[in-house]
């Protein structure tokens, strides 16, 4: 799809032409447990606007989207009924085809579709599709050995209470909730123990054999506006590394209590912003977790070094015409 810019061609705002053939992708083991419902609404409501739609299922894997990698680059727009596992499995292709994507949010905590505002209305997808503005926006990759190619993520990679908790949950299999993130978090809270690590940005050391929580933000959205990396914004090309040195149990007792009040977290972090950062973990293996799940189903080995990097270029994320850019364009 060619885009008529509205400004120069590196500006975080683009014009396009109204979607015609749109795709409709959704994940049918989201916590919502409604997803299949909502696609198919989408589809007769899009119908009816004279839009041709296509709907499949979400692939478990990454490399299961490359056989529709065709289908998605003939489409004009996809729409991505789940959470933000089923977007992050998809960032590559969506940038390889620069096709625009739309999230309906159908996950537990659906960060990317509530940082764009765009809700379960199909009217407000219709608009959106009308208007025909997109953002910009860059995303993260993962590398390292043993990891092939450059893994995406779009909010953020951790390893603390969080990464156990994801591990916890690990293989379950069906839609998730709150409470039971609530039971793993605090069997992880048990068990809690923070990795030493070692990390550079840029080049230039920042920690050096350090215990604590450890984040990589591409996204400053994080559950029920903790936002425990403020200033982390995917219309910028570089990402943010938060530490916590000498993290104890009392600041996830602190995390608890922001998340029931829904108010960022305000912790003693230190932080640290580049376009390449890398992280080297001493001691014991530790999980990982990506955008709310567990980082390939294995833990970081110890002494091992993994990079994070911002893609080279962005996607574009097609928005409500209600939705206010200034927030993302500081």
């Amino acid at each position: 799809m060619n885009a008529n810019l509205l400004f120069e061609p590196n500006q975080l705002i683009i014009k396009i032409p109204s979607p015609e053939k749109i795709l409709i992708i959704y994940n049918p083991i989201s916590s919502a447990g409604n997803t299949e419902a909502l696609a198919n609404k989408l589809d007769e409501e899009l119908a009816f606007h004279g839009k041709i739609v296509e709907v499949l299922t979400s692939e478990k894997k990454t490399k299961g989207y490359t056989r529709i990698t065709e289908k998605i680059a003939a489409n004009d727009l996809i729409v991505i009924v789940g959470g933000d596992g089923t977007i992050r499995k998809l960032l590559d292709l969506i940038n390889k085809t620069n096709t625009p994507i739309y999230a309906i949010p159908g996950g537990n905590e659906s960060l990317f579709a509530r940082s764009y505002e765009m809700t379960t209305k199909t009217d407000d997808l219709i608009q959106a599709i009308n208007s025909g503005t997109c953002l910009q926006q860059f995303y993260g990759l993962i590398s390292g050995k043993g990891i092939k190619g450059g893994k995406p993520f779009f909010h953020m990679a951790s390893m603390g209470l969080d990464s156990l908790t994801v591990k916890n949950i690990g293989k379950r299999k069906g839609p998730l909730n709150d409470s039971i993130y609530i039971w793993h978090g605090l069997k992880a809270l048990c068990s809690l123990h923070h990795p030493t690590v070692s990390a550079s940005v840029d080049g230039q050391p920042v920690i050096d054999h350090e215990s604590g929580y450890v984040i990589v933000a591409n996204n400053s959205a994080y559950a029920k506006n903790l936002q425990l990396v403020p200033a982390a914004n995917p219309s910028r090309s570089e990402l943010i590394l938060g530490f916590l040195p000498g993290a104890r149990h009392q600041h996830e007792l602190v995390k608890a209590m922001k998340i029931l009040q829904r108010k960022p977290a305000k912790l003693p972090m230190r932080y640290f912003s580049g376009k390449n950062i890398s992280c080297t973990l001493h001691e014991k293996s530790y999980p990982l977790q990506v955008d709310g799940d567990y980082f390939r189903n294995r833990d970081i080995e110890a002494e091992r070094t993994i990079e994070f990097s911002a893609s080279p270029k962005p996607i574009r994320v097609l928005i409500p015409p209600f939705f206010s850019t200034s927030c993302l364009s500081n």
